[in-house]
C-alpha cells in the first residue's frame, strides 16, 4: 500500500480542494483490498495502515490527467533530420513529412518511440495516452509492441491503428485485422481474470483515405468488437469538401450509415464538421477530441463550433504529451478567436478524458474517492495566491505546470517518485536517439 499524508486533494469536476486529508492506496498485487485502487481518505491514516509505504507529504494531490488523442509515433520526429518539401496546404504536409515518417517505422522504431513519449507523459502527469498508430510498413502485432511498451512504463492506455486506403487495399485489410486482433487479445486477457491497463479502439485514418468498402468494415469492426471507432475528421477542409465531391453526403454520415458512431467514438479535430453532425455526434454520444496546438501548428483553423459539443475532451495530436500546456492554449486560442467558454470549461473538457476511460475500462476514474483507479499526480506547487475550489481552472491556466510534477502512481503503482522516474529514462533516452537516427535515414529513401 502506498500512503500521502498531509495534503491537499484537488478535484476537478466539480472543481474542489480539500483541507490536509491523508490518501491511501492498494497496490497492484496486493492480496487484501481492492488492487489498484483508493483504499481510504481520511485524518492519520497511518495508524490505519501500519503496513502502507510513504509516499509523500504535503503539496497538492489530484486525479492523473488524461491525453485523449496522441501519436506516440511523432516522438522520434522532434528536431527531424530529413529535407522535407515545402508545403503550400494540409495534405501535402501529411504527404511530404507524415506519410513518410509512418512508411519508415519498424517494431524497434516504434517501441523506442511508445517508451520515449510514454516517459514523458508520465513526467508531465499524465497517467493515461490514448494513442493513434499508423505504420503501414509493420502493422501485424505493433498494437502489441505498444501494449508491452506501456505496461513497462506503467501508463494506462487506449491503443488502435490507423485503417487506411492510402497504402493498397491490402494494407487497408491489414489494419482492420490488426485492431480486431488487438482487441480480441484484450478480451481474452480480461476472460483471464488478468488486470487490464491497455484497452482497444477501432483505428481509422480520415475520411478522405477511406473509401466505401473501408467505412463498411470499420463499421463491422466496432460492432463485432464492441469498441469505438477512434478516426480523424475535418481536420481540413479538404476532407468534407472530397466528401461531399465523391459521396454525396457529409462525413458524420459516412460513419453513421455503418454503424460506427457510438458513446465510445473518439472523433479527432472536427474543425469543420457542420451544425448537423455536431448535433448527430451529441445524439450518438461521441467524443470530439479537441488538439489545439496542432491545430495551431498546421494551420488549419478553429473549431467555432466547439462550444456546441457535450463531450470535448483534449488530446495533444503527437504534439508531445504535456497535458497543463496543452489547457493552456486550448484555453488561450479559444480566448483569441472570441469564443464564449472560460478556463473553468476548459478544465471539464481535461477532466472529461476520465469518462471515456470509464467507457472503455468500467470502474471510476478521475475521483478521489475510495474505489475509484488510483491514477494519481502528486503535484510540488506553492501557489502565490489562495487556491480553492472557485479557482483551481485559473491556476492550471496561469500557474500550475508539469515542473510542478513530484509523484506520479498509476493503478495504485507508483512510476515517478520524487520527481524521480522509476523506469530507466537515461536508457529510454539513448535507445530512443538511436532509432531516430534510423528513422530519418528510412526517410531519406522514401519520396
Amino acid at each position: 500500500m502506498i500512503l500521502f499524508e498531509n495534503t491537499r486533494l484537488i478535484s476537478f469536476a466539480p472543481p474542489a480542494v480539500s483541507a490536509p486529508l491523508d490518501l491511501v492506496a492498494w497496490e497492484p498485487g496486493e492480496d487484501e483490498g481492492q488492487p489498484g485502487k483508493i483504499a481510504a481518505i481520511g485524518k492519520e491514516l497511518a495508524k490505519r495502515f501500519p503496513g502502507a509505504g510513504k509516499t509523500g507529504a504535503g503539496g497538492y494531490l489530484s486525479p492523473g490527467l488524461v491525453c485523449a488523442h496522441n501519436h506516440l509515433y511523432s516522438a522520434l520526429s522532434r528536431g527531424i533530420g530529413v529535407p522535407i518539401k515545402p508545403s503550400k496546404d494540409f495534405v501535402q504536409v501529411l504527404q511530404h513529412l507524415w506519410w513518410r515518417l509512418d512508411r519508415a517505422i519498424d517494431l524497434p522504431i516504434l517501441k523506442a518511440s511508445a517508451l520515449a513519449g510514454g516517459a514523458e507523459a508520465l513526467c508531465a502527469g499524465v497517467t493515461s495516452v490514448v494513442d493513434h498508430h499508423a505504420g503501414p510498413s509493420a502493422i501485424d502485432g505493433s498494437l502489441s509492441v505498444l501494449e508491452n511498451a506501456f505496461e513497462e512504463l506503467g501508463l494506462r492506455g487506449i491503443l488502435c491503428y490507423e485503417t487506411s486506403d492510402r497504402n493498397g487495399k491490402e494494407g487497408m485489410k491489414a489494419g482492420i485485422r490488426e485492431n480486431l486482433r488487438f482487441a480480441a487479445e484484450v478480451d481474452r486477457s480480461r476472460a483471464a481474470g488478468r488486470g487490464i491497463l491497455v484497452e482497444a479502439a477501432i483505428g481509422a485514418h480520415a475520411g478522405f483515405t477511406l473509401g466505401p468498402e473501408s467505412m463498411e468494415l470499420l463499421g463491422e469492426a466496432v460492432n463485432s468488437s464492441g469498441r469505438g471507432i477512434h478516426i480523424h475528421l475535418a481536420e481540413d477542409r479538404f476532407d468534407p469538401a472530397q466528401s461531399h465531391s465523391s459521396y454525396g453526403k457529409d462525413l458524420m454520415a459516412r460513419l453513421e450509415e455503418v454503424g460506427a458512431l457510438n458513446e465510445k467514438s473518439i472523433i479527432a479535430h472536427g474543425l469543420w464538421l457542420s451544425r448537423e453532425e455536431v448535433e448527430l455526434m451529441n445524439e450518438r454520444g461521441a467524443y470530439l477530441a479537441h488538439n489545439a496546438r496542432s491545430n495551431m501548428n498546421n494551420a488549419v483553423g478553429y473549431n467555432d463550433l466547439l462550444h456546441n459539443h457535450r463531450k470535448v475532451v483534449l488530446g495533444t495530436d503527437g504534439m508531445g504529451s504535456d497535458m497543463l500546456e496543452e489547457f493552456k492554449f486550448a484555453v488561450f486560442r479559444h480566448r483569441e478567436s472570441q469564443g464564449p467558454w472560460w478556463p473553468g470549461d476548459f478544465l471539464a473538457c481535461l477532466d472529461r478524458g476520465n469518462r471515456l476511460l470509464e467507457n472503455y475500462f468500467g470502474g471510476s476514474f478521475g475521483r478521489l474517492e475510495t474505489g475509484a483507479a488510483a491514477d494519481l499526480v502528486h503535484w510540488d506547487y506553492d501557489p502565490p495566491t489562495p487556491l480553492e475550489a472557485g479557482n483551481v481552472a485559473g491556476h492550471l491556466a496561469f500557474g500550475l505546470s508539469s515542473r510542478s510534477v513530484r509523484s506520479v502512481v498509476v493503478n495504485g503503482r507508483l512510476r515517478i517518485k520524487d520527481k524521480k522516474p522509476l523506469f530507466d529514462l537515461e536508457a529510454i533516452g539513448a535507445e530512443a536517439r538511436t532509432q531516430a537516427r534510423r528513422l530519418w535515414k528510412t526517410m531519406e529513401g522514401i519520396a
